[in-house]
């Protein structure tokens, strides 16, 4: 059988985490949450094979800046992101910064996401 494959969510709103959280989970995925850049760098020893980061987070780090550190280092630059945000203009510097994907909240639905990163975990 083969492992489940992690996923990290950065997601500062509570309900959108849940309701994340608990539809990977339901699809077959384990599934890791933080709220900010901080739980985003601690929580990258559970080593995800993937991370769905929000754009406007609290603390000082957007999910710009995460992703650009991310890329940088050579042992998180492989692991795929997939831009989940609000900001519906933003899909074209989400790509350029190099995320696999970039999904509008309020216009994507569960099966999008579940096929997005289905997508960018085939191509990483």
């Amino acid at each position: 059988m083969d492992k489940k494959k992690r996923i990290l969510i950065i997601e500062d709103d509570a309900d959108l985490q849940d309701v994340y959280k608990n539809g990977l989970s339901d699809a077959g995925f384990e599934v890791f949450v933080g709220s900010d850049s901080n739980d985003c760098f601690e929580l990258l020893e559970k080593n995800p094979d993937i991370i769905l980061l929000d754009i406007i987070l609290p603390g000082g780090q957007n999910g710009f800046d995460i992703l650009e550190t991310l890329k940088r280092d050579e042992k998180t630059a492989k692991i795929p992101v997939v831009i989940l945000t609000n900001l519906e203009n933003e899909g074209k510097t989400a790509i350029d910064v190099g995320a696999c994907g970039f999904l509008f909240k309020a216009k994507t639905n569960f099966d999008e996401i579940v096929a997005k990163i289905h997508s960018c975990l085939k191509t990483s």
